[in-house]
C-alpha cells in the first residue's frame, strides 16, 4: 500500500497567482497591450501552451504539465473541497498516444469527483470535450478488493503540440491505510469558488479525525512541470503544522479575520528520476508534509480510540489460542515464547485478501471474530487478530502504524500505509510484531523492515519511535561448496546453504515459491550460471512451515565437461561465486545494473553479510597455477574481499561481502559499486590448474 492522500479542496484567490502570472508570460511591447513598458498581460491557457515549447525544448518527452493548481477549501468538520486545474501539452506521438484517455481514480466510500470541464486547446482556441461521455467504471484491482471506481474520459484524437484544459471538483479524504492514489492537487483556476453545481452531503467525507486536515504533496511527476501551485485555506482557529523536505519550494501565507491561506509553489520542475533499487519518492522528491494535527500523542490517543472495541476475545478465539499453545508445547513457557507462536499462527493461517466488510475500511481494524471467522484481511486486519489472539493470552498487546518502505517526517501527518502490533512489557517498552511480514520468515519483526518509524495507539498517547539499525552480521547467508574435478573435467559437488535474518526468509522464498515436483528445475536453475550441462540433482532442506530453527538447503550435482581443457591443463571459473552473483534472491545488490552514477539513495531494504567457501578437490598431481586474490574494498556502506590457494590437494575460495546500510545515500553509491564490482571481477577470475602446476 502507498501513503495517502487526503482529497483537498479548492477555491479561488488572486494572492500569488498574479504575480506568478507576470513572471511566466512573454513580455509584450507597450501600446499593444496598454501596460507599461516591461509588464506583460496576465497570462491565459492559451499563453500557456504557446509559450511551453515543443518536445526540442524537454528532452524528446511525450507530454509536459504546463500548469497545475489546486486550492483545497478546508471546512470546519475538516470536510475538505478541491477545486483544480490542469494543462498537458502533449509533445510527440508518444504523447498523444498517453494523453488520449483521461483518468481520475476514486474511492466512493470516502471521496466524490466531478469532472466540470475539458477542452483540447488547438490554435489559439478552445475546442470543447463532451464531459458527458465520462465512464464511471470499476477500478482494477488485486490483492485488495474495495469497490474502488475510475472514472475516464476518451478524448478527440490529439494532434502533437495540442493542449488539455480540465476542471475537477474533489471532496473527501483518502485515508493512508486504504489506499494510495493521486495527492488530490488536481484543480483549480482564478476565479471565484465554484458552488453552483450540487455535491453530496458532506457528513459521508468527514476525515477519520474529524475536524483535521493533513496532506504530503509531491512536486513532481513522471513528466516535467512548468509550474506547479498548492493553496490551502483553513479556517482561522486550525493551527497548521507544515514543513518543505528534499528541496527548494516558494510559499506564502495571508490571512482574513474567517481564514487562513497558505500555498506553495515550483517552477520548472524537472520529471521524476528514475533509478534502479531507489527508494519511494517520498524520501527523495521535493515535497511539503502537514497537518493540522496537535501532535503524535494526539495520533496516537486517536488510533487507540477508533479501534478500542475491535479486539473482544470470543469463546472460540480463547478455545483456539489455548490449542495452538498446546500443540505447540508453550502452555507454560514465557510471555515471549508464547508471542512468538501467535505471531507464525496468525502469519501461516490468515492470508492477504482484502474484502470490503464495512464502514471505516482502511482506517478502522476489523473486529477480531470477523477476521478469525473469514481467515483474511489486510495488514491491519491480520495484525488485529495477533492483537486479538494476544489479549486472549492476556497479553498487553495494541494496534500501531507503521511506513514500510520509507521514511516518516516529524511533522505529525499521516504518513503510514502499514499496520502491525505491539506487545508492551513489563518495563513499558513495546516489542514490535509484525504477521503481515513474516510468513515464511523465522522473525518476529521482518529484517525488510528495520530502521522504520512506527506509532503505537494507546490511551495515554505515544510519541513516534523508531526499529533499530541491523547490522549485515544479523542477516548472514553462509555457503559452503563441497567439489571434486575428475580428470576429464567433470564436476560434482554439494552446495550448503544457511541464513538468518532477512536471509532465513531468502531462502525459504526459494522452496516456497516452487512446486515440489518443480524443484529439481528450481535448484537446476539456480546451478544455470554455471552450467547448462547440470545433472543428478539430489536435494533437501529444512521445513519451511517449521520456525524452530532458521533455514538451511543442501543439494548436490554433477556437471559434465564443466572444466575447460587447454593445453595440459583446465581452466574454470568459481561455481561458488556464479551462483551468489546471478540470484537476486541471494545477493540482490549482485544482480542489479549499476550505473556509472547516482543522484537518487539506494533502497535495498535490508542489510546482509555472504560468507562463502569453496573447497574443490582437484585430480592427483594437479594444483592451481597462481592462485589470485582480489582487492579488498572496504567502503563506509560496502565491503568485499576474495582470497584462493591450495591446501593439499584442495583449491579453497572465499568470499566476504557486506552491504551496511539498506538504505545507501547517494554520496555513497560510489563505495556501494566499487565493492560489488569487486565481487563480480573476482566471479569472472577464471582459476587455471595444471599437472605438477606451480
Amino acid at each position: 500500500m502507498r501513503t495517502h492522500r487526503i482529497a483537498p479542496t479548492f477555491c479561488l484567490v488572486m494572492t500569488f497567482s498574479v504575480i506568478l502570472f507576470l513572471l511566466s508570460t512573454v513580455q509584450a511591447p507597450a501600446g499593444e497591450t496598454g501596460l507599461p513598458p516591461g509588464d506583460s498581460p496576465l497570462a491565459d491557457v492559451f499563453s500557456r501552451v504557446a509559450d511551453a515549447g515543443t518536445a526540442n525544448d524537454h528532452g524528446n518527452v511525450g507530454h509536459i504539465i504546463v500548469y497545475d493548481y489546486a486550492k483545497n477549501h478546508v471546512k470546519p468538520s475538516g470536510v475538505t473541497y478541491v477545486d483544480s486545474y490542469i494543462i498537458y501539452k502533449v509533445l510527440t506521438a508518444v504523447g498523444v498516444r498517453d494523453r488520449s484517455v483521461l483518468r481520475w481514480n476514486y474511492d466512493p466510500q470516502s471521496s466524490y469527483v466531478e469532472v466540470r470541464e475539458v477542452n483540447i486547446i488547438r490554435d489559439g482556441k478552445k475546442v470543447p470535450v463532451d464531459i458527458s461521455a465520462v465512464h464511471d467504471l470499476p477500478a482494477p484491482q488485486s490483492w485488495i478488493y474495495w469497490k474502488d471506481r475510475i472514472k475516464t474520459l476518451q478524448l478527440p484524437r490529439l494532434e502533437i503540440n495540442d493542449g488539455i484544459e480540465i476542471k475537477v471538483f474533489r471532496k473527501g479524504f483518502t485515508y493512508a491505510l486504504l489506499s494510495g492514489g493521486s495527492n488530490g492537487s488536481g484543480a483549480g483556476h482564478a476565479g471565484q469558488e465554484d458552488t453552483s453545481v450540487q455535491v453530496p452531503d458532506d457528513e459521508r467525507y468527514i476525515p477519520p479525525m474529524p475536524g483535521e486536515y493533513f496532506d504530503i504533496v509531491y512536486f513532481t511527476d513522471s513528466a516535467p512541470i512548468i509550474e506547479k501551485r498548492y493553496v490551502l485555506s483553513l479556517p482561522s482557529d486550525k493551527r497548521l503544522h507544515s514543513e518543505v523536505y528534499n528541496g527548494p519550494l516558494y510559499s506564502g501565507t495571508t490571512y482574513t479575520p474567517e481564514r487562513t491561506e497558505y500555498s506553495w509553489w515550483g517552477l520548472n520542475l524537472p520529471p521524476r528520476k528514475q533509478e534502479p533499487r531507489q527508494p519511494d519518492q517520498s524520501d527523495y522528491v521535493a515535497k511539503v508534509v502537514m497537518a493540522t494535527a496537535e501532535s503524535w500523542e494526539a495520533k496516537s490517543r486517536w488510533f487507540f480510540d477508533v479501534n478500542r472495541n475491535q479486539f473482544d476475545v470470543t469463546d472460540g478465539i480463547k478455545a483456539k489460542v489455548d490449542e495452538i499453545f498446546r500443540d505447540a508445547g508453550v502452555a507454560n513457557a514465557s510471555e515471549e515464547r508464547r508471542a512468538e507462536v501467535l505471531l507464525h499462527w496468525v502469519a501461516q493461517n490468515i492470508r492477504y485478501s482484502g474484502q470490503t466488510m464495512g464502514k471505516g475500511e482502511g482506517f478502522t481494524l476489523h473486529p477480531g471474530w470477523m477476521i478469525f471467522d473469514q481467515r483474511s484481511g489486510v495488514c491491519k486486519d491480520i495484525a488485529g487478530m495477533l492483537v486479538t489472539m494476544m489479549r486472549a493470552a492476556d497479553m498487553n498487546s495494541f494496534g500501531a502504524m507503521t511506513m514500510a518502505g520509507s521514511r516518516i517526517e516529524e511533522v505529525p501527518a499521516d504518513q503510514f500505509n502499514h499496520c502491525v502490533c505491539a506487545l508492551k512489557k513489563s518495563d513499558g517498552t513495546f516489542e514490535m510484531y509484525d504477521p503481515t511480514w513474516v510468513p515464511y520468515n523465522n522473525n518476529i519483526w521482518s529484517l525488510l523492515e528495520a530502521e522504520q518509524h512506527y506509532l503505537v495507539g494507546t490511551p495515554e498517547g505515544e510519541i513516534l519511535s523508531r526499529i533499530p539499525y541491523s547490522p549485515p552480521e544479523e542477516s548472514p547467508l553462509r555457503i559452503k561448496h563441497n567439489a571434486k574435478l575428475l580428470g576429464d573435467g567433470t564436476l560434482e559437488g554439494t552446495f550448503e546453504l544457511s541464513g538468518s535474518g532477512a536471509m532465513d526468509s531468502r531462502l525459504r522464498g526459494i522452496v516456497i515459491y516452487s512446486r515440489l515436483a518443480d524443484m529439481t528445475q528450481t535448484f537446476a536453475r539456480l546451478l544455470s550460471p554455471v552450467s547448462d550441462r547440470v545433472e543428478r540433482i539430489k536435494y533437501k532442506f529444512h521445513p519451511p512451515a517449521d520456525f524452530s530453527r532458521d533455514m538451511w538447503i543442501t543439494f548436490s550435482y554433477r556437471i559434465p565437461r564443466f572444466a575447460f581443457p587447454i593445453d595440459d591443463g583446465f581452466e574454470f571459473t568459481s561455481p561458488m561465486m556464479q551462483v551468489v552473483l546471478n540470484n537476486g534472491r541471494l545477493f540482490r545488490a549482485g544482480t542489479t545494473a549499476w550505473g556509472e552514477s547516482r543522484e537518487t539513495d539506494v533502497f535495498l531494504y535490508y542489510t546482509q553479510l555472504i560468507d562463502g567457501t569453496e573447497t574443490i578437490r582437484l585430480p592427483g598431481g594437479f594444483k592451481v597455477v597462481d592462485p589470485p586474490s582480489s582487492d579488498e574494498i572496504d567502503e563506509t556502506y560496502a565491503y568485499f574481499k576474495g582470497t584462493s590457494g591450495m591446501k593439499g590437494r584442495d583449491l579453497m575460495i572465499t568470499q566476504r561481502a557486506e552491504v551496511r546500510r539498506r538504505q545507501i545515500p547517494s554520496d555513497g553509491y560510489g563505495g556501494l559499486k566499487r565493492a560489488i564490482d569487486e565481487a563480480k571481477e573476482w566471479g569472472e577470475r577464471s582459476f587455471r590448474v595444471e599437472k605438477g602446476g606451480k
